[in-house]
């Protein structure tokens, strides 16, 4: 019976296929994939040499199908992408074109042919290995996620820039030359001119294939259909392969030349190693360039196939592979996106597609020239210039819809300036135009979160309804600002000027001014300058400034900026909100109130006129009420026991506080003479929610519920009075506290 193996495809669907038909599906991935492989390496090959190194050119391609067969073998074996395929990539290829460039300018103009491609090669190498030697690094020390932290367009307009460059490479290979203003004269040429229609319809094919093609084999089949056509025609037609070359319709191969090794031991003696130095400064935008390219595809395989990706993995996986790529002659490779889904998309799960697409590579590296002068540069232009193409449009056409004007703006400067200069000049312009971009927008996110007054949010000290009113009074007096985020130079203006607006000098302004950093996640010299001149403001005006929630870190930063807080002057520090609120309102009510002591007690009618709006109730219900003396530390509401009474304290204060699963009880309050308790539980007839315990002797004023159901009989009318009162009182705890959970929610 054959063996048989349940798999999970790409949309997540479970099948059961036989051992055969999963083999049948590896062996035609791994044939497509590698044939598609070897296109692409010859094609992206064709980008490290340009320019005057463009006789360079096959050695480039043989250096290209070399590391094509090294990367693709290790990713396949390493990688935690199962059935990754990972030939030689566009992006670093341009790097790596930019290495090249450096190292020829360095030469001096005397150097012969072998030291020129002796040094270049070297140099190429030498740069492979050290790119995949760091991303190796970043692998094993997992910091692969520093990478999530590029600013998005800076990432969008260097991939733009590339796809310009891959363009043009293509274009070049089609005309014979760079594009450019010399290159305008060769198009009234038949010959190129063919070669440029056959190139753009080649595009045109492949773009609607692309758009319409429903099934994995459509691309490839496409290529390979061209392909066929192509030689089939010029058979027909009697074109030699001298006439071809002629006519720049096939890669400029010398007889005889061999695609690889590029050098052998004894050339190194005629290396320029100046030279080579001198070219490494391009070394950083490789880096930079092959790890985001690298992680972006990972990231888009990972999206595409719905599996998780270990992108620390990927690092070591691809980077060990280019590292090896370069002892060959410098290459560097990841999984692509297309070959990778491809494979997964024609049933090909498995790590044997990568393997098969090396040894395809190898067999192309051993025929050299014969399997050039089966490929065209309107192919091999063309594929490039539909790649391109298809960055330009991605980030520059579409990228307008998916980013503000700015950070589109970002992509277009990287763009220009990579068009217009060079591509290290555009990541560099590009990094620092993103910096600025980031510290504006960041510089205008108000970190200033003014959400509540004195009179809104009261403190825990002393809690009754006559500091309420007198709260509610002056209250205004004292603003509460809450602060958030990292407090550095681009938001120290918003901050100042927030606060300053905050405080205003005026003789109805705020007077006390608590700053609550409870959220700040750090201050840097210029926030506490701003903190300073606040200072300055405040002492001119007569504020004070209560600061609260200080780190130690954030309260060290602010004492060596200078600002000094203390139990005296203009600045005070305290350890949370509700301890400089206390502070505030002891002054606010020692200047506007100084006869107000909690101390003194209240006899019933006062407490009662506190509540009631109708002063004409006070004498019919004041008899209704027992006046009790409760000792110190005596529990006068138990949490969770009956509750039969409501309760007016005259003199004292308790505590209140609600039991904890963890540990010792959690107090949410403190209350004193005009405070009413028990109330909520009393008139829901269920158990008390919390505990209220004497801190001192209290003198309590309490309405029984035997006595309730007596004064509704009696008294209906100022039954219902009372009623009303606590009810308003009930209502103002009640917006408080919504005003207090919107402020401490946010």
């Amino acid at each position: 019976m054959p063996e048989t193996r349940v798999v999970t495809s790409s949309s997540g669907s479970v099948t059961s296929r036989p051992a055969a038909e999963r083999l049948f599906a590896v062996l035609v991935a791994g044939l497509t994939c590698g044939l598609l492989a070897v296109v692409l390496s010859i094609g992206v090959g064709s980008l490290v040499f340009t320019g005057e190194l463009r006789t360079l050119l096959p050695y480039s391609v043989g250096i290209a199908l070399a590391g094509t067969a090294v990367v693709a073998a290790i990713v396949a074996l390493s990688s935690s992408i199962r059935g990754a395929v990972a030939p030689i990539q566009e992006v670093p290829a341009v790097a790596l074109a930019t290495v090249a460039t450096a190292a020829f300018a360095a030469l001096q103009e005397t150097a012969s042919d072998r030291t020129i491609l002796a040094t270049v090669i070297v140099a190429l190498s030498l740069a492979t290995v050290l790119s995949g030697a760091i991303a190796v690094a970043l692998g094993h020390f997992r910091r692969g996620f520093f990478i999530r932290y590029l600013p998005y367009p800076v990432v969008g307009g260097f991939l733009a820039g590339t796809g310009w460059l891959i363009v043009i490479g293509g274009l070049g290979l089609v005309i014979g030359e760079p594009p450019g203003l010399a290159a305008l004269d060769r198009i009234d040429d038949l010959p190129v001119a063919a070669n440029l229609a056959f190139a753009a319809g080649f595009v045109a094919l492949l773009t609607a294939v692309g758009m319409r093609a429903t099934g994995g084999l459509s691309l490839p089949a496409a290529i390979l259909l061209c392909l066929v056509i192509f030689n089939i025609g010029v058979t027909i037609g009697g074109v030699g392969s001298d006439e071809m070359h002629d006519f720049n319709w096939l890669v400029d191969v010398p007889r005889g030349a061999s695609l690889w090794p590029p050098i052998s031991p004894a050339d190194f003696g005629s290396v320029d190693w100046a030279a080579v130095a001198s070219s490494l400064v391009a070394l950083p935008t490789m880096v930079v360039m092959t790890i985001i390219a690298l992680l972006m595809n990972a990231t888009g395989i990972e999206i595409e196939t719905r599996n998780d990706v270990d992108l620390d993995v990927e690092l070591k996986s691809s980077g060990g592979a280019s590292l090896v790529a370069g002892l060959f002659g410098g290459a560097v490779g990841f999984p692509a996106v297309s070959l990778t889904l491809l494979a997964r998309r024609l049933g090909a799960e498995s790590r044997i597609v990568g393997l098969i697409v090396s040894g395809i590579s190898v067999g192309a590296l051993v025929l050299g020239a014969a399997l050039l002068d089966f490929i065209p540069t309107f192919v091999l232009g063309g594929l490039l210039v539909w790649l391109g193409g298809g960055l330009l449009v991605q980030w520059i056409v579409r990228a307008y819809q998916q980013f503000g004007i700015w950070e589109y703006l970002v992509i277009l400067l990287i763009f220009a300036v990579i068009v217009g200069v060079g591509f290290a000049e555009g990541l560099i312009v590009g990094l620092i135009a993103a910096v600025i971009l980031f510290v504006v927008q960041y510089g205008r996110i108000d970190t200033v979160h003014l959400a509540l007054t004195g009179r809104d949010y009261q403190s825990s000290a002393a809690v009754s309804e006559e500091r309420r009113r007198l709260l509610a009074e002056f209250g205004d007096l004292i603003s509460i600002v809450r602060l958030r985020g990292y407090l550095f130079f681009g938001s120290g203006y918003t901050l100042r000027r927030g606060l300053a607006e905050s405080a205003p000098g005026s003789p109805g302004g705020v007077r006390y001014l608590i700053i609550d950093l409870r959220r700040v996640t750090g201050i840097d010299s210029s926030a506490v300058l701003s903190f300073i001149r606040l200072a300055q403001i405040a002492e001119r005006y007569g504020v004070a400034i209560v600061l609260s929630g200080l780190s130690t870190a954030h309260g060290e930063a602010l004492r060596r900026g200078g600002l000094a807080g203390g139990s005296g002057g203009t600045v005070r520090v305290e350890d949370d909100i509700d301890s400089a609120l206390i502070w505030c309102e002891d002054q606010l009510l020692a200047r506007h109130r100084p006869g107000f002591s909690h101390d003194e007690e209240r006899d019933i009618d006062e407490l009662l006129g506190g509540i009631l709006s109708d002063a004409s109730a006070v004498d019919q219900l004041a008899p209704y009420f027992d006046k009790v003396v409760v000792p110190p530390a005596t529990r006068l509401i138990d949490e969770g026991g009956p509750s039969d009474a409501i309760a007016l304290i005259a003199s004292g204060s308790a505590t209140v506080e609600i039991k904890s699963d963890v540990g010792a009880p959690i107090r949410v309050a403190t209350v004193g003479p005009g405070a009413i308790v028990g109330e909520i539980a009393y008139y829901l007839n269920v158990p008390a929610s919390a505990s209220v315990t004497s801190r001192n002797e209290m003198i309590v004023w309490r309405l029984r519920r035997e006595a309730f159901v007596q004064l509704r009989r009696d008294l209906p009318e100022a039954a219902l009075a009372l009623h009303e009162g606590i009810a308003t009182a009930l209502a103002r705890r009640l917006l408080a506290t919504n005003r207090i959970l919107r402020f401490f929610a946010d």
